[in-house]
C-alpha cells in the first residue's frame, strides 16, 4: 500500500474489507465517541482514509451522512427522554442544513482533493487541541 503522508495515494490498493469490518468498526466509533463526548464522524473520517475505503471527497461525502444521520438519533434520543432543546437551537437547524448544503457543493464541485485533505487535517487538529484543553 502506497501512502502520501498518512493517506493511500493508490486507488487499486487498499486494506482488504471483510463483511465484518464496517459493523465492528461503527460501533466502536460509536462506543468511543459516546464515551469521550465528541461526533463519531471526527473519528471516522481519518479511519476510512487511512484504511484506503475510499477517496477523500467520497468520505467527505459519507462523513457527512453519518453525522447527519447521528444527529437525527440524538434528536430522537432527546425527544424519547423528554429532553426540550433551547429554541434558540431550533433557529440553527436550516441553518446548519444550508451549510452542509453548500459545504458539499463546494466540497464535490469547486475544491480540489489537495485542498480537501488541508481542510480536514485543520479540523481535526482543532478537535483535537480543543479535546486536550478541555
Amino acid at each position: 500500500l502506497k501512502f502520501g503522508g498518512v493517506f493511500p495515494i493508490s486507488k487499486d490498493e487498499q486494506v482488504e474489507r471483510k463483511w465484518w469490518m464496517p459493523p465492528v468498526l461503527g460501533i466502536l466509533i460509536g462506543f468511543v465517541s459516546g464515551m469521550i463526548g465528541i461526533g463519531g464522524g471526527i473519528i471516522l473520517t481519518p479511519i476510512i482514509l487511512m484504511l484506503g475505503w475510499a477517496g477523500v471527497k467520497e468520505t467527505a461525502a459519507l462523513s457527512a451522512l453519518f453525522i447527519f444521520l447521528n444527529s437525527v438519533a440524538g434528536f430522537v434520543g432527546a425527544a424519547t427522554y423528554e429532553i426540550t432543546v433551547s429554541q434558540e437551537l431550533w433557529v440553527l437547524i436550516p441553518l446548519t442544513v444550508l451549510g452542509g448544503a453548500l459545504g458539499a457543493y463546494l466540497g464535490a464541485k469547486r475544491f480540489s482533493v489537495k485542498v480537501l485533505k488541508y481542510m480536514l487535517a485543520a479540523v481535526l487538529l482543532f478537535a483535537s487541541v480543543k479535546l486536550i484543553l478541555s
